[in-house]
């Protein structure tokens, strides 16, 4: 992977190459095989005029979306595969738009909890793997957020099982 270029400096971000993580599955009585990917939200944030200057601009994903590099997000994503091995003995949440899923992992960092936002779907049907998880952002959550604001989880080897098999994931309602 390619680096991104920093105030002059390359910044490697081979640690977030796409990987494979498998995920039991009594049901089906196998291993379920998940291909991970990883969103350049993982290590920048978005440019906002006047608090960044164009010249930060790291990546733009459509004329007026573009992201700055994010030296706190960089630093944590090292922890972002490992963490995602760990998805399938985790449980996670709903998004709002209800697309996507957020796994909330305490840190010690400022004692704010670091929240990795992803989306799982069906693998194509060529595929080696039976699901595809994208990772879309993370981050450390806002001061004052807490886990107790989280409704209604669901362990994740339930959410790959019912993804995969095209049964609704039921949350109650917000």
């Amino acid at each position: 992977m390619k680096p991104i270029v920093y105030c002059g400096e390359e910044m490697p971000i081979g640690h977030l190459a796409p990987m494979r993580i498998a995920c039991p599955c009594a049901p089906m009585k196998r291993e379920l095989l998940i291909d991970v990917g990883f969103a350049n939200h993982c290590y920048t944030e978005k440019f906002i005029q006047g608090i960044h200057s164009p010249d930060q601009i790291v990546v733009t994903e459509a004329k007026d979306r573009h992201r700055v590099f994010c030296p706190i997000r960089y630093e944590l994503s090292f922890k972002l595969p490992e963490l995602i091995e760990a998805l399938p003995r985790s449980k996670v949440h709903q998004t709002s738009q209800r697309r996507n899923y957020v796994y909330v992992v305490r840190l010690e960092l400022e004692k704010r909890p670091y929240e990795i936002y992803f989306m799982l779907q069906r693998a194509a049907n060529n595929a080696e793997a039976d699901l595809r998880l994208t990772v879309e952002s993370a981050y450390l959550a806002e001061a004052g957020s807490s886990f107790s604001r989280r409704p209604n989880s669901i362990r994740f080897v339930i959410l790959a099982y019912k993804i995969l098999a095209n049964q609704p994931v039921k949350f109650a309602p917000r």
